[in-house]
C-alpha cells in the first residue's frame, strides 16, 4: 500500500521519504506523524518495489526497520547501497538479533561507519516525531547540498573535458591551416576544408559550395553523403544565400521555425551556415534537432577563416601571375626601351633591357647588365641630372620629365618614365622623341622666320606704302582724274592684302584660349569694323559658344566681308561665278559700293545650327564646282589676289576642332557652316 503526501506539504522543497514498513500499524502511525509534521511520506510493504524506487532517484530519504521479515538492518542498507551509496537511511530499533552473545555483531554495528545511517528506537509509543521529523530533514538537507555539489562537479568536470575537446580540435586545426597555406588550388583547399570539418570538428554531414555570377556549384563533401544529390542552387537560396549575402553565420536549432527553412539536399533538422568570404558557402546538416552550439558554430568559423585566408591568397597568386606575365610581355613586346633595374648601394642598377633598347641604344644586353644606368646612358654633361632623377625615384617620386642620353650612335631625346614593379625594383621607360624633337626645333626656326617675315610686311612693306599714299593724297589735291582713283584703290587693296597676310602669319604662333563667347553681340562687333556698304546683318540666335574670342572675330569679319565684296550680283565676273575678295576689281568699278540702283539690298545671317552655327547670305553664291577649293590657300578666280580671306576662316574652325563646310543658302547665296562647336548652356 503507498500513502501520499499531505496537500498541504510544501512541493519540491518537502522532503520525499519513503517507509519500508513491517506491518500496518507501524506504517500509518509513522506516517500520520511525519504528515503532521510536514514529511511527505510513501509507504511500500514490498522490499523489491522500494528498492526499485531508490533505482529511480526519487527519493530522498528511506525508513527501515531494524527487521523485516527474515531481511536485518544490515542486509536492508547493503541492498540500498548496492543502488544508491549516499542515500541517507534511517533505522528505527536497534536490529537486534535473538542471540544476546552476538550482541557485538548486532546488525546496527556495522552501520554505525555509515554516516547517512541514523538509528531511533522501534517503540512506536516512545518515539520522538518531531526529533525524526528534524532528523530527516537535516539528512535530506545534507544530501540534497552534497548531491548538488556533485551536480556541479559533474558540470564543471564536463566543461573542462570539453574545453579540453575544443583545445585540440583548435590545435589540429592550426595544421589544417598549414596545409590549406600549401595548397596548389581551389579544389584541394575546398577538399581539405570539409575532411577536416568531418574528422576534427565531427561535422558528419558538411560541404562547401562556391559562388558563381548567379548561382552556388558545389565543390566539396563529408564522405557521409547527403540525403539527395548536391547540385547548384540560385544564390539567393535560403540560408546559404542569405549568408552570402550578408557575411553573417546562422546556427538553426530547428529548422521548422528557422527563417530560411529547410536546405535542399534532405530532410535535415539543424544545420550551421557559414560564409567563405566572397568565395561561396560552407555548411553542416544533421538529422536531429538542436545538433550544433555555440562552440561548433565558432570552431567551424575558426576553420572557414583559414579556407578564406587560402583562397585569397591563390586568388592574389592569380593576379600576381597575370600582372607579372603582362609585364614580360610589355617587357618583351614594347616599341619603347625598358630597362630592369634594382637599387643597390642607392644606385639603379641594371638587371635586363628589352629588345627596343638593344635597337634604339645600340647595347648589348650582355655589355649593360650589372652596371648602373647613369653610367650607360647619361652624357658626361647631365650626370648631375641623372643623379638628381635617381634620387627622386629611389624616394618613390613618380618621374616623367624629357631627358637627352648618350647611345652607341651619339646623343638622342627621350622621354622618361619611372615604373615601380616590386620593392626595390624599376622599370626605366625611355620613349624615343628625337625625330618630334626635331620637327619641334624646325618649327621653331620657322617660326623665327616667320617673325622676320611679318616684321618686313609690317615694316618694309608699309612703310613705302604709306609713302605713296601720301604723295597721292598731295596729287589728287592739284589733280582728280580717274586714274589717280585707280591708284588709290589699288594702294587699298595693298593694305588689304598686307593685314591679310599679317593675320594668317600670326594664326600659327598666337596664344589659343577658349571663353564662353556670345555669337550676337561678336557678329555685332565685326559687322562694324567691315565696310558692308548698304548691307544689313540679321542674328538669328542668342547662342554662346566656346572659342577663342579674337580668332572668332577673324573669322567673322572674314566672312563678311566676303559676302559683301562678293555676294552682290553687281560683283559677279563675266562667266557668272563670285570673286573672292582677293581678285582684282572691273575696271571703272568699286567692289565696295554696294552695286548699281538695279541690285538688291545685300543680307548677311548669322543663325544656330544643331551642334554650330552658320553664316549665309542671299547673294549670287558659290558654284558647286568651285566649293572643294574655295578654301585653299591662293586660290582665287582673278590674278591679282592671293585668296587669303576664306583660308584664314578655315584655318580658325581647323584650330578649334570644327568642321566647316560651304553650300547654297534659301535664298540661293553662299552658306558657311560651322558643326562640331561647344556651346554653352
Amino acid at each position: 500500500m503507498t500513502r501520499f503526501a499531505s496537500p498541504g506539504a510544501p512541493a519540491r522543497t518537502a522532503p520525499s521519504v519513503l517507509f519500508v514498513a513491517p506491518d500496518r500499524t507501524r506504517a500509518d502511525a509513522v506516517a500520520a506523524a511525519l504528515d503532521r509534521h510536514d514529511v511527505s511520506v510513501t509507504v511500500e510493504f514490498d522490499l523489491g518495489t522500494a528498492l526499485g524506487r531508490v533505482d529511480d532517484r526519487t527519493v530522498d530519504c528511506l525508513l527501515i526497520p531494524g527487521q523485516f521479515g527474515r531481511h536485518t538492518a544490515v542486509d536492508l542498507v547493503a541492498l540500498v547501497r548496492d543502488r544508491h551509496p549516499e542515500l541517507p537511511v534511517v533505522l528505527l530499533g536497534p536490529g537486534r538479533s535473538d542471540d544476546d552473545d552476538a550482541a557485538a555483531a548486532s546488525p546496527a554495528g556495522p552501520l554505525v561507519a555509515d554516516p547517512a545511517v541514523h538509528r531511533f528506537s522501534d517503540d512506536i509509543e516512545s518515539i520522538s516525531y518531531d526529533r525524526l521529523a528534524d532528523r530527516v530533514r537535516a539528512s535530506v538537507a545534507r544530501y540534497r547540498s552534497s548531491q548538488a555539489q556533485r551536480t556541479e562537479r559533474d558540470i564543471v568536470s564536463r566543461l573542462e573535458r570539453r574545453i579540453q575537446r575544443t583545445e585540440r580540435k583548435i590545435t589540429s586545426l592550426h595544421g589544417v591551416a598549414m596545409r590549406l597555406a600549401s595548397a596548389a588550388d581551389a579544389d584541394d583547399i575546398y577538399e581539405e576544408t570539409v575532411e577536416a570539418a568531418e574528422r576534427i570538428l565531427n561535422l558528419d554531414i558538411c560541404f562547401a559550395f562556391e559562388a558563381e555570377a548567379d548561382r552556388f556549384v558545389p565543390r566539396a563533401q563529408s564522405s557521409t553523403p547527403t540525403a539527395r544529390e548536391l547540385r547548384p542552387v540560385p544564390k539567393d537560396a535560403g540560408a546559404m544565400g542569405e549568408t552570402f549575402r550578408t557575411g553573417e553565420s546562422h546556427r538553426a536549432v530547428d529548422m521548422e521555425l528557422h527563417a530560411f527553412g529547410r536546405p535542399e539536399f534532405g530532410d535535415y533538422r539543424s544545420g550551421l551556415s557559414v560564409a567563405i568570404g566572397s568565395f561561396g558557402v560552407f555548411q553542416a546538416v544533421s538529422e536531429q534537432t538542436g545538433a550544433f552550439d555555440e562552440i561548433d558554430l565558432e570552431l567551424a568559423e575558426l576553420l572557414v577563416a583559414h579556407t578564406n585566408a587560402a583562397l585569397q591568397r591563390l586568388s592574389f597568386e592569380r593576379r600576381l601571375r597575370i600582372e607579372r606575365d603582362q609585364y614580360a610581355a610589355l617587357f618583351e613586346n614594347s616599341a619603347d626601351c625598358i630597362i630592369d633595374s634594382e637599387f643597390v648601394d642607392g644606385e639603379s642598377v641594371i638587371r635586363a633591357v628589352n629588345p627596343a633598347f638593344e635597337a634604339t641604344f645600340g647595347y648589348d644586353e650582355s655589355e649593360v647588365v650589372g652596371r648602373a644606368i647613369d653610367d650607360v646612358v647619361a652624357p658626361d654633361d647631365r650626370l648631375d641630372e641623372a643623379a638628381k632623377l635617381t634620387e627622386m625615384v629611389r624616394a618613390g617620386d613618380f618621374v616623367q620629365t624629357e631627358v637627352r642620353r648618350r647611345t652607341a650612335n651619339g646623343e638622342r631625346d627621350f622621354l622618361l618614365r619611372s615604373v615601380p614593379v616590386g620593392e626595390d625594383t624599376i622599370y626605366a621607360v625611355y620613349t624615343d622623341i628625337t625625330a618630334r624633337r626635331d620637327v619641334e626645333r624646325e618649327m621653331e626656326a620657322q617660326n623665327r622666320r616667320l617673325d622676320e617675315f611679318t616684321s618686313a610686311v609690317s615694316h618694309d612693306l608699309r612703310n613705302p606704302l604709306s609713302v605713296a599714299t601720301g604723295h597721292l593724297d598731295i596729287a589728287r589735291e592739284e589733280v582728280d582724274n580717274d586714274h589717280l582713283a585707280a591708284v588709290a584703290r589699288a594702294h587699298d587693296r595693298m593694305s588689304a592684302l598686307t593685314e591679310e597676310l599679317l593675320v594668317l602669319a600670326r594664326q600659327g604662333t598666337d596664344a589659343f584660349a577658349t571663353t564662353p563667347v556670345p555669337l550676337a553681340e561678336t557678329a555685332a562687333r565685326c559687322w562694324e569694323h567691315v565696310e558692308t556698304g548698304d548691307a544689313a546683318l540679321v542674328v538669328a540666335t542668342d547662342r554662346t559658344v566656346v572659342a577663342d574670342a579674337g580668332r572668332l572675330h577673324q573669322l567673322f569679319e572674314n566672312l563678311m566681308r566676303n559676302a559683301v565684296e562678293h555676294g552682290s550680283t553687281g560683283n559677279q565676273t563675266a562667266s557668272g561665278d563670285p570673286v573672292e575678295h582677293g581678285s582684282p576689281e572691273r575696271p571703272g568699278s568699286d567692289s565696295t559700293d554696294g552695286g548699281d540702283d538695279a541690285e538688291t539690298r545685300l543680307t548677311v545671317t548669322v543663325g544656330a545650327l544643331d551642334d554650330g552655327f552658320y553664316v549665309e547670305d542671299d547673294g549670287a553664291g558659290v558654284p558647286p564646282e568651285l566649293r572643294s577649293r574655295i578654301f585653299d590657300t591662293g586660290f582665287s578666280t582673278g590674278t591679282a589676289g592671293i585668296g587669303f580671306g576664306l583660308t584664314i576662316v578655315s584655318n580658325v574652325a581647323d584650330a578649334h576642332g570644327w568642321t566647316v563646310s560651304v553650300g547654297e543658302s534659301d535664298a540661293g547665296g553662299a552658306r558657311f557652316g560651322f558643326t562640331g562647336v561647344e556651346s554653352e548652356p
